[in-house]
């Protein structure tokens, strides 16, 4: 039974000019971002199964993070997924960093300097028992309290994180070669996630701090970046399918109309959307074999 990454490929047609892009991309070195945007159904993740697959061929490092309703990774999960896929031996000082942020049984040591503290100052009594009396009792000049993962605010913990995962990463891409790291369904990235891709990752990738590292960016829109990012960004944005390309899919799924004529029809009806046009044939294909 074929899988789906299978038929993709199978069934892959168009986006000659985004591959060959994209293999450029992984020649040359000369850009090392690339940005794949169109509209839902427009067959994203069927180029990017396609560019997964060449990495394959190529046999270079990768690494798939895709956003989705439960699936929302926020820039500490990008970094672990991106760790875990490409070696976590390669990031034992990034894992260092995460546990000091993150593990429980970690302690924080607070000086505390206590000065000109007087109790009960001039007390007088006289026949009456009295125990301790204390406004501040301090044993030694030390507080140690638990840290839990949220006891230091998130831009303080984000600033020494990214730091050494971006080091690490650096180190693995010079040791082990090219490597490639795929983002799918961006538009479901929240905000600050989104800032931090563009402002840290692309951005070390632009100012020569990530080298040998390719990045494909996948959504519905292009995010905003500067012209510097942009200097070194491929762009891809998919349109419909053409009659012809609605010909050869039909070939390729064994469609006995597999012409011109009902390529413009259907091309027509659903505007060269790409996954329209696989559903209505998946309709057709279900009534045939129902009537057989």
């Amino acid at each position: 039974m074929p899988t789906e990454l299978e038929i993709r490929l199978a069934e892959f047609v168009d986006r000659d000019t985004e591959m060959s892009r994209f293999c450029g991309m992984l020649d040359s070195g000369t850009r090392s971002i690339m940005f794949v945007s169109g509209g839902g159904g427009y067959g994203k993740s069927s180029l990017l199964a396609r560019m997964i697959h060449e990495c394959a061929l190529r046999d270079l490092r990768k690494s798939e993070i895709t956003w989705s309703e439960t699936q929302n990774h926020d820039y500490l999960g990008i970094m672990r997924r991106i760790r875990d896929d490409i070696g976590v031996e390669y990031f034992q000082n990034f894992t260092t960093v995460v546990n000091q942020f993150t593990d429980p049984s970690i302690r924080i040591t607070v000086a505390a300097n206590l000065s000109n503290i007087e109790v009960a100052h001039g007390l007088q009594m006289e026949g009456s028992t009295v125990g301790d009396v204390g406004g501040i009792i301090v044993k030694d000049n030390m507080f140690v309290v638990p840290k839990g993962d949220r006891s230091i605010p998130e831009s303080e913990r984000m600033i020494p994180l990214t730091v050494a995962f971006l080091q690490n990463l650096a180190a693995a891409a010079l040791k082990i070669g090219p490597i490639a790291v795929f983002f799918d369904a961006v538009e479901k990235m929240t905000r600050e996630t989104s800032a931090w891709v563009v402002g840290e990752l692309f951005h070390a990738v632009q100012t020569g701090t990530l080298r040998n590292i390719f990045f494909v960016h996948c959504g519905r829109e292009k995010p905003i970046v500067d012209r510097f990012v942009d200097s070194i960004a491929e762009e891809a944005e998919l349109g419909p399918l053409k009659a012809e390309d609605i010909v050869l899919y039909l070939q390729k799924r064994g469609m006995k109309e597999a012409n011109l004529d009902y390529a413009e029809l259907l091309l027509v009806a659903t505007k060269g959307n790409p996954l329209q046009i696989a559903t209505l044939i998946d309709a057709v294909m279900k009534q045939r074999q129902k009537r057989t």
